[in-house]
């Protein structure tokens, strides 16, 4: 069930961030894996690759959008017909938990940032708090399946359960370099190489910007 991945028949480069996450996955069998960072910067399409290129290794995949901010019952009743073959509807974490142990299940998260508070950092919302009983159990308790979050900030729940040799990880996911030239020029811009990197260092390489600016000099400058 894709829900509202997008489409990524169009991806270039990242090569070396879905290496490092394919193996976090699939060798290092962790259990919850978040990418992190700024608006734009390409974390859901780098979501949705890695999902493409993962489905065949898990029985189940599930992509949610927390942008409308459903309650964490809403989402579990929408999960849970799926995760139990339409067995079981109870939305609760404890029966989730059972679903995540008999199947191999890839889960994602998308814009979790939407239903965390901005002040203190990391903490959930009146009213989402267990969101953060979710997370936790997911990093915490032994299961064969994964939840992919994608978020502008780090939960406190995932920092703290994060590290090296755990089942837990994060990526903080950085902007495009070369490979956006290719980005440049399905925009249709027309310019040295040289004009194309001083242009995608001037955005930090991030995609949403660099879009915008090439839609801009498209209009105005008929893509020089």
């Amino acid at each position: 069930d894709w829900g509202e991945a997008p489409d990524v028949s169009f991806f270039v480069g990242r090569a070396h961030e879905l290496a490092t996450l394919s193996h976090w996955i699939l060798q290092d069998n962790s259990r919850l894996v978040g990418l992190l960072g700024m608006g734009g910067i390409g974390k859901t399409t780098l979501a949705a690759k890695l999902v493409q290129q993962l489905q065949d290794n898990f029985e189940i995949v599930v992509w949610r959008s927390l942008r409308n901010a459903p309650s964490l019952e809403t989402l579990l009743t929408q999960w849970m017909p799926l995760l139990s073959y339409q067995q079981d509807v109870r939305p609760r974490l404890d029966a989730l938990l059972q679903h995540l142990r008999a199947h191999k299940c890839l889960l994602v998260l998308d814009n979790l940032e939407t239903i965390l508070h901005p002040q203190p950092l990391g903490s959930f919302r009146t009213g989402y708090e267990d969101y953060e009983q979710l997370l936790q159990m997911v990093g915490e308790t032994p299961h064969q399946s994964c939840l992919i979050i994608t978020s502008r900030e780090k939960p406190e729940v995932l920092a703290i359960q994060e590290g090296a040799a755990l089942a837990v990880r994060s990526l903080i996911v950085p902007g495009m370099e070369t490979e956006a030239t290719a980005l440049m020029t399905a925009k249709g811009l027309a310019g040295s190489t040289a004009d194309c990197q001083t242009l995608i260092a001037t955005y930090g390489g991030n995609p949403l910007a660099l879009k915008i600016a090439a839609t801009s000099i498209q209009d105005l400058f008929d893509g020089n």
